[in-house]
């Protein structure tokens, strides 16, 4: 898109008079919850207009290299069913599936189509379970609070951030991302505020039918991108078309989104045209900030990586250095080790993605050999579970060339071309 800072303003403006017309479908709320403060908390609501302005100004100065920002996390499971009290391993995945989301470590990665392959972005930024509760304690990173709220309706479901009206009260919002995980009411996946609102309030609110990896019931946002959704919203990033209604008149601030005139369902066929993007490639339907299935998304681009990190690096800043610790999630049963190469085949320039593969040697190597033999690169990344590498061989022979993982123990290889 070809946006100007000072139409991040006028974006936010015209959001006052929006009015949701996709009542039909499930989405995201986090344009009304933010619109409503216009009204009860206008104070609050022109200094996160002011915020997402400082935002676009500080995003060309993002740091884009190799440093990897971990955000530690509480989850607050607020219930009053034990269907609503999820459990760990729930919310183990739902961490699982923000790493590689955000690494750009997910296996669908490979479906980003061709013209949009060359913006897909490692934001390099993870997140974990917070090690240390406000107080300095051990913690395993979430709480459970019962609730006699049966619903969370939309106007109300603030309530859920605060003891008093039956919810848990947030974690220092410069310490910890506060997600809130309860039964919202029908049709609402989730909501989260930008930076600059009040802390008691900070962080994303999940309904839980759709936190994690869920049954098919919650089909088809069963596959935990709701959480992905409203991270890239907590991180400052607006809705993918800009939140105009339809008259493709602003964007979404980042120039590497096509212009889009709202928001798309379901999971189109590539290219998917409309009148603000009416020839192809089209519009970026696959992108975690528009409301496409679950299984249709696997992208964020990299101007939404620059400003995240922007907005991390300033507005949230505090995280990064954060005294709560990680809790570090093993892999889930069932989870294989995986050593993925993408895109293939390639120029030569790719990203390696490995997966549930940490070691107890504390060693992670990765080496590319030519098929003599031959040692052509080799990385020696941070050992985790999950590790991400980017190569550029584009000086190199084109043909066949195998890459190993080594950690400590045991290898992985695969073999990829580079034409």
């Amino acid at each position: 898109m070809h946006a100007a800072a000072q139409r991040t303003i006028l974006l936010f403006l015209g959001l006052f008079f929006y009015q949701p017309v996709f009542s039909q479908q499930a989405h995201c709320y986090s344009t009304e919850k933010f619109v409503s403060l216009a009204q009860s908390n206008p104070d609050i609501y022109q200094r996160m207009l002011s915020m997402q302005q400082e935002a676009q100004q500080m995003m060309p100065n993002a740091k884009m290299d190799d440093a990897i920002y971990t955000i530690p996390v509480v989850v607050h499971v607020v219930y009053n069913t034990e269907a609503e009290n999820i459990d760990d391993i729930e919310i183990f995945e739902q961490i699982n599936i923000l790493n590689e989301d955000f690494m750009r470590l997910n296996a669908d990665s490979a479906e980003t189509p061709g013209p949009f392959q060359g913006v897909a972005a490692n934001c390099n930024i993870q997140f974990c379970l917070a090690l240390f509760d406000p107080v300095d304690s051990a913690t395993t990173g979430i709480t459970r609070t019962h609730t006699d709220t049966g619903e969370w309706l939309l106007a109300f479901s603030d309530g859920v951030k605060f003891d008093e009206t039956g919810g848990h009260d947030a974690w220092p919002a410069n310490r910890y991302l506060n997600i809130w995980v309860c039964n919202l009411e029908e049709g609402v996946l989730g909501y989260a505020f930008p930076p600059g609102g009040d802390p008691a309030y900070d962080g994303i609110v999940v309904n839980y039918r759709f936190f994690g990896l869920g049954d098919i019931s919650a089909a088809p946002y069963n596959l935990g991108r709701t959480a992905t959704h409203e991270v890239g919203h907590w991180l400052g990033l607006n809705h993918i078309w800009g939140d105009d209604a339809g008259t493709c008149s602003q964007d979404d601030g980042i120039d590497d989104t096509p212009m889009q005139q709202g928001p798309t369902y379901g999971c189109p066929g590539f290219p998917f045209t409309d009148d603000c993007s009416p020839s192809s490639p089209g519009i970026m339907f696959m992108n975690y900030m528009d409301y496409t299935d679950d299984g249709c998304m696997n992208i964020f681009s990299e101007g939404q990586k620059a400003h995240m990190r922007g907005v991390l690096e300033n507005q949230r800043g505090s995280l990064l250095n954060s005294p709560a610790g990680c809790n570090e999630i093993e892999p889930l049963p069932g989870n294989i080790a995986e050593l993925i190469v993408y895109p293939v085949p390639t120029d030569g320039q790719f990203n390696v993605a490995i997966n549930n593969f940490k070691g107890t040697a504390n060693i992670m190597e990765i080496r590319v050999f030519d098929v003599m033999g031959h040692l052509i690169a080799e990385q020696f990344p941070e050992p985790s579970h999950y590790v991400s590498a980017y190569f550029d061989m584009q000086t190199v022979a084109d043909g066949c060339y195998f890459i190993q993982a080594f950690n400590g123990t045991y290898f992985l290889t695969t073999a990829f071309i580079k034409n």
